[in-house]
């Protein structure tokens, strides 16, 4: 590893001492702490330079560090913690929140979040080719996605401690289920949604969860939705709040858009279902 310059190592070491051990910090947070060592804002920027070039702090991307463990040369920032500092704001969200929540066995080699901004730092990241709007980091061997969800389909989140000292935002259980109805360019077809349904429909707020759907207003998840809790045997009256919300339109969507729309109809729901269709 290289170390910082003698000019500034002492300095350099002293803002670092007034840093966060974990987790991460900004270069506006820096500039604040470096204040209260009387030191001028364009010092400190020189100095997070030379600690970045001297591997003590990890730049994530444009103004955004990380302490380092000098052992493992790693962040010493958790990467939820990492994701959902990448784009403001954020909230950890498909398959790293199901896995949070202990609703797969899986174990993402991806950490997703969410977030209703569009922009971010482009100097990390590569456009995928997916329809849905999203971009890919990777920062320290690590992989994030970013998912972008309008304003009003940001909601349902809630914070939860990853490490001492670190807290992030991250979909609670039910808006997490919503979007494997919804993201099969992530999940890559419906299975998932049924197989956490059937092993965990007891551990989801199912009120909660037609609340979530009902905010999220999308109609092809409402029925994909219903469907589905029918095919677990849910409460009745949960599937009768549900129904409510249907779309009027009679037009039916397929029950997997990944398969060919053919399949018998449910009228009920106003699905295709066109899960064995190939």
């Amino acid at each position: 590893m290289q170390q910082p310059t003698t000019y500034g190592s002492s300095a350099g070491m002293r803002l670092l001492a007034q840093l966060p051990e974990t987790g991460v910090f900004r270069t506006e947070d820096a500039v604040r702490a470096g204040a209260s060592l009387d030191l001028s804002e364009a010092h400190v920027r020189k100095l997070l330079h030379e600690l970045a070039t001297g591997d003590w702090v990890a730049r994530l991307q444009q103004g955004l560090y990380a302490p380092v463990d000098r052992k493992t040369a790693a962040p010493r920032a958790h990467p939820f913690t990492i994701g959902t500092s990448l784009v403001r704001p954020a909230a950890v969200s498909h398959w790293s929140a199901l896995a949070h929540w202990e609703l797969t066995d899986q174990i993402p080699q991806v950490v997703t979040v969410s977030s209703p901004t569009l922009t971010a730092d482009r100097s990390r990241r590569r456009r995928t080719r997916s329809t849905e709007a999203e971009d890919l980091w990777t920062v320290a061997g690590q992989r994030y996605r970013v998912v972008f969800v309008r304003p009003q389909q940001y909601f349902g989140t809630t914070d939860v401690w990853v490490d001492q000292g670190e807290r992030v935002a991250i979909f609670d259980p039910e808006r997490a289920f919503l979007d494997t109805l919804h993201h099969f360019h992530v999940f890559g077809s419906l299975t998932p949604a049924l197989e956490i349904l059937e092993q965990h429909v007891g551990d989801l707020d199912l009120d909660r969860l037609v609340d979530h759907a009902a905010r999220l207003g999308l109609g092809p998840v409402t029925r994909r939705l219903g469907w589905a809790l029918e095919h677990v045997g849910a409460p009745e009256a949960v599937r009768a709040r549900l129904a409510t919300h249907l779309p009027t339109s009679a037009r039916a969507v397929r029950l997997d858009p990944t398969r060919p729309g053919r399949g018998e109809r449910s009228t009920k729901w106003g699905v295709v279902e066109n899960l064995g269709a190939r």
